[in-house]
């Protein structure tokens, strides 16, 4: 099941040193507003919950949802993002709304 991106709490993460917001959920791609983009995420064979790709869609040991201020370029460019622990980094404990993601800078203290 899909929802609308309005309906969701979002969790801040950075990823490979880009901003991005987490959901669990599947996200409806007509419900994201224009200057955000959505990826979604993987996680591993082993089931520790550890996310590691990135991509337009993922079928299988689906993480969650991502929305990001900025395109990730090499998913862009080449369809999909091979993450290691490295690369995923939560930033806050206290989730957000999409019109609190929109309606102003998420500051550091978050």
């Amino acid at each position: 099941m899909r929802y609308c991106a309005d309906e969701l709490h979002y969790e801040r993460v950075r990823i490979l040193e880009k901003e991005a917001f987490f959901t669990c959920d599947r996200i409806q791609r007509d419900s994201v507003p224009e200057g955000l983009y959505q990826y979604e995420v993987r996680h591993d064979d082993d089931g520790f919950g550890n996310p590691v790709q990135i991509a337009k869609g993922i079928l299988v040991n689906f993480y969650g949802s991502l929305l990001c201020r900025e395109k990730l370029e090499d998913e862009e460019t080449q369809g999909t993002i091979y993450l290691s622990e490295e690369d995923w980094h939560w930033m806050t404990d206290r989730s957000i709304t999409l019109d609190e993601l929109q309606g102003k800078e998420i500051e550091e203290h978050l």
